[in-house]
């Protein structure tokens, strides 16, 4: 005669893992966004949360966000950008 099949026990349950703390509070200093007009341009320079970070100031372009010098690095063509790959 055949053995009896052995019934298969449930894989054990993992433990739950221990409760997290919360994590600390940052204490670093958050500048609000601040433009000195409306016509500024907006280009980040430098890295932000940094004591040195801060925007462009220079007149914008007009419906650009951006002064001349940044505009110009900001929207680039697409063919150029593949001439430069090259």
């Amino acid at each position: 005669a055949a053995p009896a099949p052995v019934a298969a026990q449930p894989a054990p349950r993992p433990a739950a893992p221990p409760a997290r703390k919360p994590a600390p509070v940052s204490n670093a200093i958050v500048r609000p966004f601040l433009r000195s007009s409306s016509r500024s341009c907006c280009w980040p320079i430098g890295e932000p949360g940094t004591p040195e970070f801060r925007f462009c100031t220079s007149q914008a372009m007009s419906g650009k966000p951006y002064c001349p010098e940044h505009a110009a690095v900001a929207y680039v063509k697409v063919r150029d950008r593949r001439e430069d790959a090259a």
